[in-house]
Order: C-alpha cells, then structure tokens, then sequence
C-alpha cells in the first residue's frame, strides 16, 4: 500500500483546501446574487463529501512521520509488549488488537482512526447545521480552516476522536435526540481520551448557570481570566485537586512546570484568537431572531467562555494547547449560523467566507 509522506501530505491537504474554497465561494456567491439560499445549502449537504471523502484517505494513508503521536502509537499498540487492559482508556487498544487478530496493519488502524474522526465531525455539523438550517458545506470549511482540527486528525489523534464524538453527543442533545445514546457516545469519548470529562463537566456547569441567568457576568469573568493569566495565576495554583483525579503518570507533565520542551506562560495569540471569536458569538446572539434558538446558542457561548476561562489559567502549564481544544473544537458550532442561517439578520455573509480563507493563511505562514 501506497502511504503519503510529510511533504504530499500537507500538500494535498492544501489542493484539496483550495478546491473546497472555490467550491465555498461559488455557493456563496450563488446565494447572494442569485438569492438561491434554500438551494445552496441543500446542494451543501451533497457537497461536502467531496472535501470530507478526501480527507478521510488522506489522513488514513499518511506516513508514520506525518503528526506527532502516529509514530508514538505505532511503537505503543503495534509492539510485542501492548497487553491490553479495559481500564481507563480502552478504546484504541481494543481497536488494534481487533485489526491484529485479522491481520490488518497499522495503516488499517490509522484509516480507520480517520474516518471515526471525520464522520462523528461530519454528523455533528450536520446535526447542528440543520437545526440553524445553516449551510454544512461552508461549516465543514470552516473546520478545514483552522489548525487545530488538521492537528486533531494527525497530532493529538486520541483526544481529537474523543472530542468529536462529544460534538456529535451535544449535536444530538440540541436535536432532543434519546438520552441512551447521548451518554453512549460520552462513554465513548471517555473510552478514547479520559480528559474527556473535562468538556463534560464544563457543559453541566455551563447548563446548571444558564439555569441561573447570568451569562454577562460570564462575559466579566472571561476578561477577569485573561488579566489574572497574565499575571501567572492559573491551574498550578490548585492542580493537587487535579492530580487526586488524574493519578496515571500519562497526566503528570499536564500539571507540571518542569517540561523544558514546551513554552509556559501568558499567550497573546491565543487570548486573540479566543476572544475574536467570542466577540462574533456575541454579534450572533446580537442579529438571532429565534428565542429558542438564541437559548441554545447562549449556552453553547456559555460553555466557549468558560472553557476559555480554563484554557487562560492553563498557560502556566505544558501543552496547554490540548486543554485549547476544548474550547477550540466548538468554534465552527459558534459560527455556523453565519453561514445563510435564515434566523440570523443579516443579508451580505460572504465576507465570513473570505474571513475563514484569511485565517487559514495566516495559520499556513504562522507555522512557516
């Protein structure tokens, strides 16, 4: 079997970016001069599984070197020593084992790994897309837009499965789909990356103070975050409560500031980055013309701050990026009602469009 080595990797990833824009833009334009909206994004549910086919096979046939943790699991699930355990975090060792047993090597694994990742992603926005009847193709572009889904897929692969089966969980709990299923697919999640309860968690919370009305205080609270990250105080603060918690030596070095490899302390790019986007929340919630809606959505921004909330008192620890995702993973779910959504007022959207092209670019030369 032919694998895609780093190079072809990023390349065809940026082929099949370019492809989906022009696609995204001739949607865009079609529905705003034209005035075919209802038909663009019907034609968007069709659409998209144009860039989300190629995905699939181009994340699942990548060389080991493409990502930090492919190589890492080869050596861990694909070695002599792997004895597998339901303990914890079973699932991707259950996973290779099963593809062992038939003979099936690594890269069956990895393709595999890409298409639970990218379907349970695809069904969520979809999901979440038809309530807002928004449009899914530019959604889904909207997650090709940006880092940190590209680094879920091939960097932090078993957090990234584990995240977006929670966005599939909340895509099914906005749609008042059964409870049994919902609490399958956290199960799941947990299964494949026991931090996992961590988004869990921060959404009860966000629900239990949506219950309680106070969502500008929230919005005090965010900015209060960013000014005491700033000045040092964060999760190390109290991380014995964590470490009670997280007791397996895998967690340790997430509550630690001894890692020499990993940049600790104050992140601006990353407070802007939030914060842009939190700003756009507010605009949505601004122009949303459905109360039960705005209800919903409200509590989805309610969650993205206080998950910002811990991302900021996390700066002082190592990776701190991972504990980004949780709010990160939910920034297309915020933005997609711009994509045409009937229920937002506003006629002239296709700058969003140019908007997610920019930061892609941005993204694309910030790594350089």
């Amino acid at each position: 079997m032919i694998l895609i080595d780093n190079t072809a990797f990023f390349n065809l990833y940026s082929l099949i970016y370019f492809c989906t824009a022009c696609m995204v833009i001739a949607s865009a334009l079609s529905s705003e001069i034209k005035k075919d909206v209802l038909l663009q994004n019907k034609l968007s549910q069709y659409l998209v599984f144009f860039p989300l086919i190629f995905l699939i096979f181009l994340v699942g046939l990548r060389e080991y070197d493409v990502g930090t943790d492919t190589a890492s699991y080869f050596d861990i699930l694909w070695n002599e020593t792997f004895v597998l355990n339901f303990r914890g975090e079973f699932l991707f060792g259950l996973i290779a084992s099963i593809l062992q047993y038939f003979n099936l090597g690594y890269t069956y694994f990895l393709l595999l790994i890409s298409f639970l990742f990218y379907a349970f992603t695809y069904n969520a926005l979809k999901n979440y897309t038809e309530k807002f009847e928004s449009n899914l193709l530019i959604t889904f572009f909207a997650c090709m837009s940006f880092f940190f889904y590209l680094s879920m897929s091939i960097n932090v692969i078993r957090q990234g499965v584990a995240l977006a089966v929670l966005l599939f969980a909340y895509s099914l709990w906005v749609n008042k789909k059964s409870n049994i299923i919902i609490l399958l697919c956290m199960f799941l999640s947990l299964a494949f990356h026991l931090t996992s309860i961590i988004p869990i968690l921060l959404f009860l919370f966000s629900y239990f103070l949506g219950k309680i009305r106070i969502f500008n205080f929230l919005i005090f609270i965010y900015f209060f975050s960013i000014i005491l990250s700033y000045y040092n105080f964060g999760i190390l603060n109290f991380s014995s409560l964590f470490l009670d918690f997280f007791a397996d030596d895998r967690y340790l070095d997430y509550f630690s500031e001894g890692n020499s490899e990993y940049s600790v302390g104050f992140k601006l790019q990353f407070v802007i980055l939030n914060t842009f986007f939190l700003l756009i929340s507010l605009y949505i919630i601004s122009k949303l013309n459905d109360i039960n809606l705005l209800s919903q959505y409200k509590l989805l921004v309610s969650y993205y701050m206080i998950s910002s909330v811990v991302f900021f008192m996390a700066f002082q620890l190592p990776f701190s990026d991972r504990w980004g995702l949780f709010s990160w993973c939910v920034i297309p779910l915020l933005i997609s009602p711009l994509f045409y959504s009937p229920f937002v007022n506003e006629k002239i959207k296709i700058h969003y469009v140019l908007m997610l092209i920019l930061i892609y670019i941005g993204f694309y030369f910030y790594d350089k």
